[in-house]
């Protein structure tokens, strides 16, 4: 098939719609989606901090596993912080990102588990 194109007719094929100057720049948008983003607290928002607050902590502890203690404090807390992502994802809607916090609330709850074992220490 050969698709013949004329530089000079508009882009925009779409019949009905108007070529016209766009009130509002994309970038404008986003702006303005992110900064509404940012300032609700919700349920999502909460979850993406909760791991990212965790997650050095492993790190951290994977670096130093310095005693057994240490090691029964952060299952602790990696255990309580699981169990507060379960409790958000029931407020998130279906999708991707839903999966992928339940993965890593699965994942906070194996290391606890894990660390009470005495896997790193």
């Amino acid at each position: 098939m050969k698709i013949f194109w004329d530089p000079h007719l508009p882009l925009d094929f779409t019949p009905g719609k108007r070529s016209g100057k766009v009130e509002k720049s994309f970038e404008a948008h986003l702006k303005e989606a992110l900064a509404e983003a940012q300032g609700s607290q919700g349920p999502l928002s909460e979850a993406i901090d909760l791991v990212e607050e965790v997650l050095p902590l492993i790190e951290r502890f994977s670096e130093d596993p310095s005693s057994r203690t240490q090691a029964e404090t952060l299952a602790g807390i990696l255990e309580q912080r699981a169990r507060e992502l379960e409790a958000l994802l029931k407020e998130i809607p279906e999708g991707p990102v839903r999966q992928t916090l339940s993965e890593a609330a699965l994942f906070l709850g194996v290391e606890a588990e894990k660390l009470r074992r005495g896997f790193y220490v």
